[in-house]
């Protein structure tokens, strides 16, 4: 565990303890002065001085020191400040990938009517502030993968990530206008978004496929379910499957960004 990393871990277990300065010294036969400078970060202290600080908090420096290794492996974070920030926006991700999942039932319910029935079930106004809502908060989850990518150093994760956000932005966008255009081939523009939905959707069920080093079995899952709703997308014909199969997806997708929100928070302390 390397600085300032060690000086906030050994404060946290300190304040934990309900110790002060003064009291862990004496435990431990170190200076006040060492001690401050260690917990600010400012030196790096030999092994034995950090066995016998964490000895006297009833921390095993191996158990500590390992478990630090393994977080440090499974993710590309710098400082516990960043992990502070990285935290925070994952955990909005996944908050946002909830909320998304509610609006995708009524969504879905607004745009069968809407290509079967010509309805707006909704009216204008409300059929529009529902696209609004699941752009906005779809957005937001697929902004977490772009993090989690970078963390787990999931380059497709990455690049998937910024294509899908992109496709979003636009789909959404000419979803919108065609309410006030009805000139626009709206079948055209659904038989579009279906095509790359799949293509991007089969891409991205890949990249978390191999992430599963950092999640397990349930990247497996949420991968596998993502192609499997993809090739339905991209048949056309089953694309209705494919977007009720999205719904079990996003859930798990969800279940990936709070595993690795709380795999941060352990790093950050």
């Amino acid at each position: 565990m390397k600085q300032p990393l060690l000086g906030i871990k050994i404060t946290e277990l300190r304040k934990q303890k309900g110790f002060t300065q003064e009291e862990l010294v004496d435990l431990c036969n170190i200076n006040v002065r060492t001690l401050q400078r260690i917990e600010n970060g400012e030196v790096s202290p030999r092994s034995y001085t950090i066995k016998t600080i964490l000895s006297a908090l009833d921390q095993d420096y191996e158990e500590l020191y390992e478990k630090d290794a393994e977080i440090s492996e499974k993710l590309n974070l710098d400082s516990p400040k960043e992990a502070t920030s990285v935290y925070k926006l994952l955990t909005f991700a996944w908050i946002a990938g909830i909320i998304y999942f509610l609006f995708g039932v009524p969504e879905g319910i607004a745009d069968w009517f809407r290509f079967s029935e010509d309805e707006l079930v909704f009216g204008t106004t409300g059929h529009l502030a529902l696209k609004i809502g699941s752009f906005i908060f779809y957005a937001f989850t697929i902004y977490g993968f772009l993090i989690a990518g970078r963390l787990l150093k999931n380059y497709l994760m990455k690049i998937i990530s910024i294509l899908m956000l992109f496709a979003l932005f636009f789909f959404y966008l000419f979803d919108g206008i065609s309410l006030f255009y009805p000139s626009i081939a709206v079948e055209a523009i659904f038989v579009a978004e279906s095509i790359l939905t799949g293509i991007l959707g089969v891409l991205f069920g890949i990249a978390i496929i191999k992430s599963q080093k950092q999640f397990g079995s349930v990247a497996y899952v949420a991968g596998g379910m993502e192609i499997l709703a993809a090739f339905f997308l991209l048949t056309i014909v089953l694309a209705p499957l494919g977007l009720i199969l999205l719904l079990p997806a996003i859930i798990l997708e969800v279940v990936l960004l709070y595993k690795l929100s709380a795999m941060v928070k352990e790093y950050k302390g």
